[in-house]
């Protein structure tokens, strides 16, 4: 407690006693105004911490963005409005009360036969009824229409999990690229000082210094743009978490190895069968159907029920009324348009919905030979390419450390180490991406994949 908070109690309250429990009662709402401030910023600190510290899972990303992001709890609250709307659309019009009073009998008036008569005044109330069955169709329709924004909100899932997905592959690639291009300068740097030694001694030429110069300075320059790829990845997984672009986030756990994947033929019925998009389409076009029978209910009449009071009439058993109205929709080519239209968007939206069943099996189709194409790369890298690109490299090496070889050909067999080890590295990135664009367009999930323990960037070092 700071020295003025006490002297203003003891100024407020004479007595210690007073004082003290005024000091006391201080603490208290400093403590709450604390808590109240702190608390959620702690609670902000500890989700945030998943992504700043330790490695990043790409389930872990993917379920917090599912969590996290604003545009899908917009789509959230889009779904609780349509629901919303269930209610209403089924629900009767309100009931109408009417009234109305004679001016000149304000105050009472006599009658010609010499009769004295109060205010004569009328009212009424009346209740629009609509053909039957047409409160039902509403309320179905705003009940499919609800169902399809809620399948939206599963098509909006899948579309951002394939996205998290494909970040965290770029992110994983770009860590890579950055440790291979760290490897390299480090060779590029011990040839130059090979070269510079034999310089020196009179056993080659500048020229080696110079191209092992070069190409230490075209690494760095690749490092440089490795850098500024790395921060726009970033801002991109940031932006699906909702966070500020520049929040840290921790470095990537690691990809899965290829595995064996569903038959196709699978994948493709569960995509015809359960793929939220498709699904959203199909309740829209059982809303419009609902909609269609409303455009046909219209050529009914409604119905007005009412009943009333009207004073104006001397004898009273004239004054109480009961009746029903009826609507006449005698303009039928009015009614005839409006079923046009409804028939037309139903037909709309069955075309949309052949479009996009042609569309998301061709993204599968594709996707699966994207899967496909990705695996035959990793194994070819893994089983020829880095191997030979290290042989060339360890061969060349030795040759010019011999003076037999030519140090153009060791910076070449560098270069072609380090492009197959960014290659492999994008094989396995382009699998990730690909396995989640097959996932979105299946469905859901991968049931059935059989996939290896993951590769992390501590197990798989480049030499």
């Amino acid at each position: 407690m700071s020295p003025g908070i006490f002297t203003r109690y003891r100024r407020a309250h004479g007595g210690a006693r007073e004082w003290a429990f005024a000091t006391i009662q201080e603490i208290a709402c400093v403590g709450v105004l604390l808590a109240a401030v702190l608390l959620p910023a702690t609670q902000a600190l500890a989700q945030d911490t998943a992504y700043d510290s330790a490695r990043l899972e790409p389930d872990t990303l993917v379920a917090s963005v599912l969590d996290r992001n604003a545009g899908l709890a917009a789509m959230r609250s889009a779904v609780d409005a349509a629901e919303a709307r269930i209610e209403p659309a089924g629900a009767l019009p309100d009931p109408q009360l009417s009234g109305a009073v004679a001016p000149e009998t304000i105050g009472g008036f006599e009658t010609p036969s010499g009769r004295e008569r109060s205010t004569n005044i009328r009212f009424e109330v009346s209740q629009d009824f609509p053909w039957p069955g047409t409160l039902g169709l509403r309320a179905d329709a705003a009940r499919k229409e609800a169902l399809a924004a809620d399948d939206n909100v599963a098509a909006v899932r899948l579309r951002l999990a394939s996205a998290t997905r494909s970040a965290y592959a770029e992110w994983y690639y770009v860590h890579q690229a950055l440790e291979i291009n760290v490897a390299n300068q480090d060779l590029v740097d011990e040839l130059r000082r090979i070269a510079e030694n034999r310089y020196a001694a009179g056993l080659t030429g500048q020229q080696d210094v110079l191209q092992a110069e070069v190409e230490l300075q075209r690494l760095k320059h690749q490092a440089i743009k490795l850098r500024r790829i790395k921060r726009s990845v970033r801002a991109k997984i940031n932006n699906l978490l909702n966070r500020k672009a520049t929040a840290p986030v921790a470095g990537p756990a690691g990809l899965p190895l290829p595995g064996s994947l569903p038959p196709y033929s699978r994948l493709r019925r569960s995509a015809l069968s359960s793929h939220p998009e498709l699904a959203q389409i199909q309740k829209r076009i059982a809303a419009d159907e609902d909609r269609e029978a409303l455009a046909r209910k219209a050529f009914y009449p409604d119905f007005k029920v009412f009943g009333g009071y009207n004073s104006l009439w001397d004898a009273g058993e004239k004054r109480w009324i009961a009746g029903v109205g009826i609507s006449l929709p005698l303009d039928r080519s009015k009614y005839r348009a409006r079923l046009d239209e409804a028939k037309a968007e139903t037909m709309r939206t069955e075309y949309e919905l052949a479009d996009r069943r042609t569309t998301l099996l061709s993204q599968l189709e594709q996707a699966h030979a994207a899967v496909e194409e990705a695996k035959h790369a990793i194994a070819l890298y893994e089983n020829e390419l880095i191997p030979r690109t290290l042989e060339n490299l360890g061969a060349a090496r030795s040759e010019y450390g011999a003076g037999g070889g030519a140090f153009l050909d060791v910076i070449t067999a560098e270069q072609r180490k380090l492009n197959a080890e960014l290659e492999l590295e994008s094989a396995r990135a382009d699998y990730f991406t690909a396995l989640a664009e097959l996932r979105r367009w299946s469905g859901g999930e991968l049931t059935g994949i059989t996939v290896p323990a993951a590769m992390n960037s501590e197990e798989f070092m480049h030499e």
